[in-house]
């Protein structure tokens, strides 16, 4: 009987460190308040506290992080001029040019599944492409998901000289689902003027 009740007390435990170590619930997301945002990238174990952003452009988000996630580097920014959050941002630079957000990018779908939780990847991996910009946006890619709007893009990081330390950078964007068509119409001006 004794060693039963050890037993169950082992599994137990097991079960509370499991859980303990299992990503937190995604409420960073739009339409929230930009303080639980906050509060939630503190304890995240892949992102680092948000800090208000520098902004020199009105589009610039007002808050960002940066880290190291698999020794690679892993950016997470917020645009909430008004408390409220409009969209985020998670930007991923590795010497990878396989990687991407791209729905049918395993690797790409298992990252926003630990920076948010299954529920958003798994309707990143099931949306659907509704609009590609040009190249002239960098080949921004929209997506129509369940819950949301995704926008993703894929690019070399020119900011890196040498060949050795040359990175790709892959972004994906967060957006209300009401906020999609609004982007779209915005990359089409973006484009347009260039």
């Amino acid at each position: 009987m004794n060693q039963q009740l050890k037993f169950w007390s082992i599994l137990v435990g097991l079960t509370c460190a499991f859980n303990a170590c299992a990503a937190l619930p995604a409420v960073a997301l739009p339409g929230q308040n930009a303080e639980e945002v906050a509060r939630w990238t503190v304890q995240h174990p892949l992102i680092t506290a948000l800090m208000p952003a520098l902004k020199l452009q009105t589009v610039e988000p007002d808050l960002m992080s940066a880290s190291k996630c698999m020794g690679r580097e892993l950016g997470f920014a917020v645009w909430a001029p008004k408390g409220l959050v409009l969209k985020e941002l998670v930007d991923y630079r590795s010497s990878d040019p396989s990687f991407d957000f791209n729905p049918k990018n395993s690797a790409g779908v298992n990252l926003i599944r630990q920076v948010y939780d299954s529920t958003i990847a798994q309707d990143l991996a099931a949306s659907s492409l509704v609009y590609q910009g040009t190249g002239k946006t960098l080949g921004r890619r929209f997506y129509k998901g369940r819950h949301f709007g995704y926008i993703t893009q894929h690019f070399r990081d020119r900011s890196r000289e040498s060949s050795t330390q040359q990175r790709d950078v892959a972004q994906l964007i967060v957006v209300p689902l009401s906020q999609l068509d609004n982007e779209i119409q915005i990359d089409k001006k973006i484009g347009s003027f260039y």
